[in-house]
C-alpha cells in the first residue's frame, strides 16, 4: 500500500511538473522505478532531468541564439568601435607621415614638382599711376593721378642650378622669371603712352642734394641740356622692360649699380634674370622646416636694414609651406619687392566649394613704423610715416617705396598728398588663401605699390618749387590660381579627408552607442528569462507543496 501511495504522489507530481514544463517529460518510467531521464530536445541535444533547459532559459547568451539581429547588430557595433579607435588614434599621425613624405622638395616627390614647376597659372596685373598735370606739379600743385590698368603678364617661374647638399637635407638653387605681355586679359596695348615721374632723375637728385652749390649748378646747366622734365612719357611697354634717356648714362655715373643696360625698367630687374639665389631646407628631416630659407645670394642675414632683428631671413621662400597651418600662428615668407621678411595673419575661414580654406593677409602691422619691431626697417634714416616701407638701400639706391596699394592702411597723409587715391581692402589687400592641412596656396593676391620720393631740392631748378611727397609710380597684384586639373585633385583629397575626420569621431561614438544598447538590451532579456524561469519554480514548488499537503 506504501508503494501505491508513492507512485499516485510521484505521479501527481509528475502532472504538476508537467504543468509548469509541459514540452518536458521529465519522469520516466523504466523497469518499473520512476526516474529522472535524459530528454532529447528538437535539436537533437540532450539535457538532464529538465534542469539544463531551465537554466539555459537563464542564460545571457540566450539573446544571441534567439534574436539573430541583435547579434549582428552588436558585432557589427563592436568591430565598429575598434576600427574607430584606431582611426581616432592613427589617422592624424598617418595623414602627417604622408605629408611629410610627398611634401619633402626631393626627387620623384610631389613638393619638388610643385616646387619647382607650380600648377598654377600666375599673372602680374600692373596699374600704372598716370599723371595728368606734370607742370603744374613742377610749380608745386598737387599730382592729380589716373589709374592705368591693368596691362596683364603671365609669369613662368623656373628654377634651375639645383644641387643638393648635407644629405638632401639642404638645396641651392637660381630662380628666374620670365614674363610674356597677355594683350587679351590687359586694357588696352602696350604701346599706349602714360606720364610718370622721372625715376632716373630722382637717383641722380637723392645724390645731387649732397653735393657742394658749384656741382649742382653745373648738374642745373647739364639737366637743361638734355631737356630733361620732372615727368616723362613713355609707353607702357617701355616703362615695364626699361626705355634708354640721355639723363640714364649720367645717372648711371653718378650712381654705380643703380640702373642696367644703360636702361630703367619696373620689370627690368624681374623679366628673364637671374637675380638671387637661395638655399633652403627640403624638409626630409623635418617637414615643418621645409623651403625655409637658409641663405640668400650667400649670406644667411641682409644687410639692408638697421638692426639685426629687421636683417634676419625668416620663413621660406613663397614657394612652399608646412602643412598644417593654425590660426594662433603667422606665416613667414621671404620678399625680394620688399628686400625684407615679412607674415601674414590669420584673416577668415572660408569655402571654396566643399574646400575650407583660410586665408591669411599683411596686416597694417607689417609696415606699421611706429611698432619697435619695425624700427629696424626705417633704415639709417627717419620713418616718414606708417604704411610705407622705405627701400632704398636695395632699390635703384633712390628713395623707392613699398606699401599696399593707393596707401590702403597708410597714414591718411600719403593720400592727401596726392589725388586719385581710392583705397578699397577688397581690392588692394594682400592675401593668401590656403589649404590649413598642405598649405598649398589655392589662390595668391600679392598687392604691392612702388613709389617715389620726389624731394624738393632749392638747388635743382626742376625740384626747387615742389612739394616734398611720396609719388606713387605702378601698383601691382601678382594673382596666382592653381590649374583645374590641380585643383579637383586636391579638393577630392581634401573632401576626403575632411569626411575621414568626421568618421573618425561619429564612428566610435555611433558603434559605442549601439553596444551600449544592444548590451542593455541583452542584460534586460536575461533578467526577464531569469524571472521567467524563477516564477516557474517558485509556481512548481509551491504546487508539489500543496499537492503534499492534500
Amino acid at each position: 500500500m506504501a508503494d501505491v501511495g508513492d507512485n499516485e504522489r510521484t505521479e501527481s507530481k509528475r502532472r504538476l511538473i508537467e504543468s509548469v514544463y509541459p514540452s518536458h517529460d521529465i519522469f520516466k518510467e523504466k523497469g518499473g522505478i520512476t526516474s529522472l531521464q535524459f530528454h532529447e530536445d528538437d535539436d537533437g541535444q540532450k539535457s538532464h532531468n529538465g534542469l539544463p533547459d531551465t537554466l539555459s532559459e537563464m542564460s545571457p547568451f540566450k539573446p544571441f541564439r534567439t534574436n539573430y539581429k541583435c547579434s549582428v547588430c552588436f558585432i557589427l557595433s563592436f568591430l565598429g568601435l575598434i576600427l574607430g579607435i584606431i582611426l581616432l588614434v592613427l589617422l592624424d599621425p598617418l595623414v602627417n607621415n604622408i605629408l611629410a613624405h610627398k611634401m619633402a622638395i626631393v626627387q620623384n616627390r610631389e613638393g619638388r614638382r610643385f616646387w619647382q614647376n607650380p600648377p598654377a597659372t600666375i599673372h602680374r596685373k600692373m596699374y600704372i599711376w598716370h599723371c595728368t598735370n606734370p607742370i603744374a606739379v613742377q610749380n608745386g600743385a598737387i599730382p592729380e593721378l589716373v589709374e592705368r590698368g591693368p596691362y596683364v603678364y603671365r609669369e613662368e617661374w623656373n628654377r634651375s642650378s639645383i644641387t643638393y647638399s648635407d644629405g638632401f637635407d639642404r638645396l641651392s638653387y637660381i630662380p628666374s622669371t620670365t614674363l610674356y605681355f597677355d594683350r587679351n586679359q590687359s586694357i588696352g596695348p602696350d604701346d599706349e603712352y602714360v606720364s610718370v615721374i622721372n625715376v632716373p632723375l630722382m637717383a641722380m637728385a637723392y645724390e645731387v642734394q649732397f653735393y657742394s652749390k658749384e656741382m649742382q649748378e653745373g648738374i642745373n646747366f647739364f639737366i637743361e641740356l638734355l631737356e630733361t622734365q620732372l615727368f616723362v612719357n613713355v609707353t607702357v611697354k617701355q616703362l615695364m622692360e626699361g626705355y634708354t634717356d640721355p639723363l640714364i648714362e649720367t645717372a648711371s655715373k653718378v650712381k654705380p649699380g643703380v640702373l642696367k643696360d644703360d636702361k630703367f625698367g619696373i620689370l627690368q630687374a624681374r623679366n628673364t634674370s637671374y637675380y638671387q639665389n637661395f638655399t633652403i631646407q627640403t624638409g626630409i628631416n623635418d617637414i615643418t622646416q621645409v623651403a625655409k630659407i637658409i641663405t640668400f645670394n650667400g649670406v644667411s642675414t641682409l644687410n639692408y636694414w638697421s638692426t639685426p632683428q629687421a636683417n634676419m631671413l625668416n620663413g621660406t621662400d613663397g614657394s612652399l609651406f608646412p602643412p598644417n597651418l593654425k590660426k594662433d600662428k603667422k606665416v613667414y615668407s621671404y620678399s625680394a619687392d620688399m628686400c625684407r621678411s615679412y607674415y601674414l595673419s590669420f584673416l577668415r575661414e572660408r569655402k571654396d566649394g566643399y574646400v575650407t580654406l583660410y586665408d591669411y593677409h599683411l596686416s597694417a602691422d607689417v609696415f606699421n613704423m611706429s611698432r619697435e619691431e619695425n624700427r629696424g626697417f626705417c633704415g639709417h634714416g627717419p620713418c616718414l610715416g606708417d604704411g610705407v616701407l622705405n627701400i632704398s638701400t636695395c632699390y635703384l639706391g633712390v628713395w623707392g617705396f613699398i606699401s599696399s596699394p593707393h596707401f590702403f592702411q597708410a597714414d591718411e597723409k600719403f593720400r592727401q598728398d596726392v589725388h586719385g587715391m581710392q583705397p578699397n581692402k577688397n581690392k588692394h589687400a594682400f592675401i593668401m588663401s590656403f589649404d590649413p592641412v598642405t598649405s598649398v596656396p589655392f589662390d595668391v593676391n600679392v598687392r604691392l605699390q612702388l613709389s617715389f620720393y620726389m624731394p624738393n631740392i632749392k638747388k635743382l631748378h626742376l625740384l626747387k618749387s615742389v612739394k616734398p611727397i611720396i609719388m606713387p609710380i605702378v601698383w601691382f597684384d601678382d594673382e596666382a590660381r592653381l590649374t583645374p586639373k590641380i585643383h579637383r585633385l586636391l579638393s577630392i583629397i581634401l573632401v576626403s579627408l575632411d569626411v575621414a575626420s568626421y568618421i573618425k569621431f561619429i564612428l566610435p561614438s555611433l558603434s559605442l552607442l549601439l553596444v551600449t544598447l544592444t548590451s542593455l538590451y541583452i542584460f534586460f532579456q536575461w533578467r526577464r528569462s531569469q524571472r521567467e524561469v524563477l516564477n516557474s519554480k517558485v509556481l512548481l514548488v509551491n504546487r508539489v507543496n500543496e499537492n503534499e499537503d492534500v
